[in-house]
């Protein structure tokens, strides 16, 4: 029932140009937000630094409902616990800082643990510096538009209904 509500709004978001109806906006963060350790096996965001591009491939078989085919290469990024995928829905370019005037840094989170209700909070800090913003997305894991303030490498701390993890993604200057 979860996937099916996300990909509802996602379709909206898609339709309607991907307009700010479920854009993420400042708010206070969860008292404490602490990275994650390694999980064997998974396919977790570069533990050094970020990826210098998201090679699309086929999602994890939880992460693909309403995708199809099924096995359709998107670019993602997982979570280093495993617990959450970022879909990235930037045609196959980098997310941008600021974001271009024609197109949105769209980001889908797909949570493997399909907890509903509470926001997924987001910590984000510039590798190299010590600036930190914080997001939310409403009602959970599902369709956003993450805008941040300037290029580089930023580490996510997320955090949404008692879970959490890490995961880092590369905007670039325009």
């Amino acid at each position: 029932m979860r996937r099916g509500a996300t990909l509802i709004l996602l379709a909206i978001l898609t339709a309607a140009g991907c307009s700010s109806s479920h854009a993420s906006s400042p708010a206070t963060p969860p008292a404490k937000i602490t990275g994650p350790a390694a999980s064997p096996g998974a396919v977790p965001a570069a533990t050094g630094g970020c990826p210098a591009a998201v090679t699309p491939r086929p999602l994890l078989t939880w992460a693909r409902a309403g995708f199809h085919p099924p096995t359709q290469p998107m670019p993602y990024v997982m979570g280093a616990r495993g617990n959450i995928v970022a879909i990235l829905w930037a045609d196959h370019d980098p997310l941008h800082a600021p974001p271009l005037t024609n197109r949105s840094n769209k980001i889908l989170w797909v949570s493997r643990l399909n907890e509903l209700g509470t926001p997924l909070w987001i910590r984000a800090r510039l590798n190299g510096t010590g600036q930190t913003v914080t997001r939310e997305v409403t009602g959970g894991p599902g369709p956003s538009i993450i805008n941040l303030p300037a290029a580089g490498c930023w580490s996510f701390n997320l955090s949404w209904s008692g879970n959490r993890d890490h995961l880092k993604l590369r905007y670039v200057a325009n």
